[in-house]
């Protein structure tokens, strides 16, 4: 965390930048939506659709095109300028090092690093990072926007939301703990590896070639069972959490069809539930393989010294 933090710092202009876009895409399709449920509800109740309100809704439409493309943009950028910050910040650290040394870097710590850590941790940024954070930002005003369109249906849709919350906390601790045991022992690996490529010339004068093959099988052997058993639990808990997220929903069509029947609420309401209950379950639903990702950028960024 103390290497994210810093980059977060000498990068503070794009990553505020960055929020900013992803609170202005949310905000303009919770309105766009929103609007169209006021549509709705205009049509039920027979009332008259101003051409003001059908233009602001044309407005709106073009508005969430605009904001998601700069919404996307702006996070590539962050994203790119956060890796360079990294990759910068590493060689600055070997240079500086192996000055102070007086001597060459270790070319086995440094080469693994490059390979594994720098590498997953910049495809990480690049690809992930920003998009859990728009999800994050679009789950919280959605909560807030509904809770003041009706308490009593927003509290039909949270509450099983809770408990899909707690599943998949319980879910991404036992994938972090596999994560970083897979994470571990590929280190491991990678340092047979280099050590046998290393001091290869002197293995085969002494005739050691069988001994260091069955090191390096065995050192695979070490790693790929953590790593298939990581695959195949965080299929099977992925494949629970979209099952259960599909509760929220079908309690949310059932509570306010019952509602629009009973005139506690208009049709036009009820679809803005429908539409945007969406961005709160799906990033729920989403949790178990964000965390276990955030934990291994987060574990590759610990590893990887820039201070």
């Amino acid at each position: 965390m103390p290497v994210l933090r810093i980059l977060l710092k000498r990068n503070r202009f794009w990553v505020m930048a960055a929020v900013v876009a992803a609170l202005a895409s949310n905000m303009s399709q919770i309105f766009y939506i929103f609007l169209i449920g006021d549509l709705v509800n205009k049509i039920e109740g027979r009332q008259a659709i101003e051409s003001s309100f059908v233009a602001l809704i044309c407005i709106f439409m073009l508005s969430n095109a605009l904001t998601l493309y700069v919404d996307q943009y702006v996070g590539r950028i962050t994203a790119e300028k956060m890796a360079h910050s990294l990759r910068m910040a590493y060689a600055r650290r070997l240079v500086k090092r192996a000055a102070g040394e007086g001597n060459a870097c270790d070319a086995g710590a440094v080469m693994s690093v490059a390979q594994n850590e720098l590498a997953q941790a910049d495809a990480y940024l690049g690809n992930t990072f920003f998009q859990i954070t728009g999800k994050a930002f679009s789950g919280v005003l959605v909560l807030i926007f509904l809770l003041f369109q009706d308490a009593l249906l927003t509290m039909t849709l949270l509450i099983p939301t809770i408990f899909i919350l707690f599943y998949v906390v319980w879910s991404g601790r036992r994938l972090s703990a596999m994560v970083n045991a897979a994470q571990d022992e590929k280190n491991r690996m990678n340092r047979v590896a280099y050590g046998t490529i290393h001091a290869f010339p002197v293995i085969r004068i002494f005739g050691g070639e069988d001994l260091s093959r069955k090191a390096f099988d065995a050192a695979i052997t070490r790693w790929v069972r953590p790593a298939s058993g990581l695959g195949r639990r965080s299929a099977l808990y992925n494949t629970l959490s979209g099952i259960v997220s599909m509760i929220p929903l079908l309690l949310l069509l059932l509570a306010g069809s019952g509602m629009v029947i009973e005139g506690h609420i208009m049709l036009g309401t009820l679809i803005v539930f429908l539409n945007l209950q969406k961005s709160l379950t799906q990033f729920v639903m989403n949790l178990p393989s964000w965390l276990s990702g955030f934990r291994v950028f987060t574990a590759n960024l610990s590893r990887i010294e820039i201070m």
